[in-house]
């Protein structure tokens, strides 16, 4: 069975058990997580809107409280006959903008002597029943009963004289119990946008005292509720029950207790929360259709996900076998270059890392085969060549102290003595290439080295009016090399960019650190660059770009650089020039 089938296989059958298991578990555990989440949210919202209640009712107390104790209310003793308090409260009134639907000040005798309304027909006020009554902020208050009819609930409390002792008559005002209404119609939880709210204000005994706007056409005010409700069990608190004035539907309804606030303590309202069942659990129902539909798309998608994933694998798999095969008939291609990750990509890594070594491997063996034949040559031509050389060069240096000869004959002296110098620094080469010095190993800052360098060719570079510039941070680096054989490195390369950078150029030597123990080094210059087809052969020995070169000094380079555990490579600078790069081991930095 191929790759692609059996992924195939196994993704449909790992996505059908981990859909089937995953739609278990959520029936099995969604409605008992979901159940004690809409207590919990009811309880919080019951206990939150009944706050909002008795903070309006402090507020509403505190307000009537520090009225009757402004100059203004004095203005009682004079019947109010300037009209002040009763432009003060119509003051008031607008102010509040509706949150009080009137508010007036009868005497003691009972008669209105002011009131926020314009043209009220002033007259009696008899005395009416008190409903409820608490002290604040060490004033007695009072209220009537909740006018249903007309939504308000009227506040009272009694106006002190100032000048003598006792009371002067009693203010009163109208709170308009819409406000109340308004906080119960917040949304419920776990509920659409458009569902009805059904919230419940409760006094003391029981009776509904305010309802959200839902529940205006199915239950009255001062409705007892059934005592068998256990809502007075605990401060807050959630139960399940039917509701007989909403067709008897199972609700879940949260509940909590007013506290006051601040130096209120309340009055021993309750607040009531209800949600149906079926709007609760609505989610419920809502996610088995989504579960059905995802398993549905999940068998469809699991089949074109496990052929995308099994073609992602099984091809570059495929590739490197046609590579290996192509490879192994001595057809020369270069390794796929496939886009992969995991184990794919290391794969493809390591691959692609052992056909370059091979091909690596390849070239040593040529390179060493070259430099046998450089060693037999060399052994050869030191021994045929110099002994006769120095014979030739002693000869003309003897010639040369004499006297009487004519300048075309020291010039001829002058040719053999610079050729014979040029022979024996060929033959000199040779040996170095044929038998490489081992490195004497020692710790040394490579800016140093580099500086030498190049102070033994500033004349060169003076000359033609090339500046060398070195980068500040190779001062932080140290190596560990033989100092004679890597000053030959970069008086070599540091010559090989002189050689090819026109009048007025530059170079460049900088550095920077690869990976963890990789020491950079780039020496750039302004030239005309390198071509590809030759970055491959600069190093091999014989090769030159010049006419009077002999073509070993970058193989005596790269053989210097790889005795000290590096690498040489060439690459072209942002400007178009040549940039050598010698990868060294950083021994330590100065940071």
């Amino acid at each position: 069975m191929t790759i692609r089938y059996t992924l195939l296989i196994s993704y449909v059958l790992i996505s059908l058990t981990s859909v089937l298991l995953i739609t278990l578990m959520i029936f099995t555990h969604l409605r008992e997580t979901l159940h004690a989440e809409i207590e919990t949210k009811l309880q919080s919202q019951a206990t939150t809107v009944m706050q909002h209640i008795d903070t309006t009712l402090f507020e509403r107390m505190q307000n009537i409280t520090s009225w009757s104790h402004l100059e203004v209310m004095q203005e009682i003793r004079s019947r109010d006959v300037d009209k002040r308090l009763a432009q003060y409260l119509r003051e008031l009134h607008v102010s509040y903008n509706g949150v009080y639907q009137q508010i007036f000040v009868v005497n003691q005798q009972r008669d209105v002597i002011a009131d926020s309304a314009p043209g009220f027909n002033y007259g009696s006020y008899p005395e009416p029943p008190v409903w409820l009554q608490t002290t604040f902020n060490n004033q007695t208050l009072m209220l009537q009963t909740l006018d249903s009819l007309a939504n308000r609930l009227v506040f009272s409390t009694r106006i002190t004289d100032t000048f003598q002792q006792g009371e002067l008559g009693t203010l009163y005002a109208a709170f308009d119990w819409q406000e109340i209404f308004k906080l119960l119609t917040a949304p419920l939880p776990f509920s659409s946008a458009n569902a009805d709210t059904y919230a419940l204000l409760v006094d003391s005994e029981g009776r509904v005292i305010a309802r959200s706007s839902s529940l205006q056409d199915k239950i009255s005010i001062f409705y007892t509720l059934p005592g068998a409700w256990p809502m007075q069990q605990a401060e807050n608190g959630v139960f399940n029950t039917q509701a007989e004035f909403l067709d008897n539907r199972e609700m879940f309804i949260g509940y909590a207790h007013s506290k006051g606030y601040r130096n209120f303590t309340g009055f021993g309202w309750v607040l009531l929360i209800m949600q149906p069942n079926e709007h609760a659990f609505a989610s419920i129902w809502e996610l088995r259709r989504t579960l059905l539909i995802f398993l549905s798309l999940t068998l469809a998608l699991g089949m074109m996900m496990s052929l995308w994933i099994s073609a992602k694998i099984a091809n570059p798999i495929i590739k490197l076998a046609e590579f290996t095969r192509d490879f192994m008939q001595d057809k020369q291609q270069k390794p796929p270059l496939l886009k992969a990750s995991g184990e794919v990509a290391e794969l493809n890594m390591q691959f692609v890392q052992m056909i370059n070594n091979l091909e690596q491997s390849r070239q040593d063996v040529v390179r060493v085969a070259k430099l046998a034949v450089i060693g037999e040559m060399a052994a050869s031509m030191a021994h045929e060549v110099r002994t006769p050389l120095g014979i030739l060069r002693s000869s003309a240096q003897m010639l040369q102290r004499e006297s009487g000869l004519s300048d075309i004959g020291r010039e001829m002296i002058g040719f053999i003595l610079s050729e014979s110098q040029r022979l024996n620094d060929l033959v000199t080469t040779l040996l170095k290439c044929a038998r490489p010095t081992t490195p004497d190993f020692s710790i040394y800052e490579i800016h140093t080295i580099i500086e030498h360098s190049i102070n033994l060719l500033q004349s060169q570079a003076d000359s033609k009016q090339i500046a060398v510039n070195i980068d500040g941070s190779l001062d932080h680096y140290r190596i560990s090399g033989d100092r004679d054989q890597l000053t030959q490195v970069f008086l070599n390369l540091i010559i090989n960019a002189l050689q090819h950078t026109p009048a007025k150029g530059w170079i460049s030597i900088s550095a920077e650190i690869i990976g963890a123990d990789q020491l950079d080094i780039r020496v750039a210059d302004s030239g005309v660059g390198i071509s590809d087809e030759l970055k491959q052969t600069v190093f091999e020995p014989f090769f030159t770009a010049r006419q009077d070169g002999i073509g070993l000094g970058l193989t005596v380079v790269q053989q210097i650089v790889l005795a000290h555990q590096g690498k040489i490579f060439i690459t072209d600078n942002s400007y178009g020039g040549a940039c050598f790069h010698v990868q060294l081991p950083i021994q330590s930095s100065k940071e």
